[in-house]
């Protein structure tokens, strides 16, 4: 089994403003295990075709990703952010599938954190 060590993305609310919220990604370290890998490029309309990976990663959890499951956005894998589709919780890991490319919404911006907090559990 394949070992992962990366970023995950989270939505998280922040207050810019007195009484505006808005969702800002923030990024944090995890480790875990690659259960599954798989690849394929999905026919479109596109030049390019859309590369998909249908990977599923059993993460180990802290308290901040337990609270956070709703806020998950991305995983980043082999430098490229993926789309979380699915996540189960089977403490202490949650397990991740991911799908197409990530691309960020022109709401948000991105932040890298650890705030001081360590991602080993």
């Amino acid at each position: 089994m394949a070992r992962y060590y990366g970023n995950i993305g989270f939505a998280v609310q922040e207050e810019t403003a007195p009484g505006i919220w808005e969702d800002v990604i923030e990024a944090r370290p995890y480790k875990g295990d690659i259960l599954r890998s798989g690849r394929r490029y999905d026919n479109s309309e596109n030049i390019n075709d859309n590369f998909t990976i249908t990977n599923q990663f059993s993460i180990v959890s802290d308290a901040f990703l337990y609270s956070h499951v709703p806020a998950l956005r991305y995983l980043e894998y082999l430098g490229t952010k993926f789309k979380i589709t699915s996540v189960d919780i089977d403490r202490p890991r949650v397990v991740i599938s991911v799908g197409g490319v990530y691309v960020s919404g022109d709401s948000t911006s991105e932040t890298s954190g650890n705030s001081g907090e360590s991602a080993e559990g």
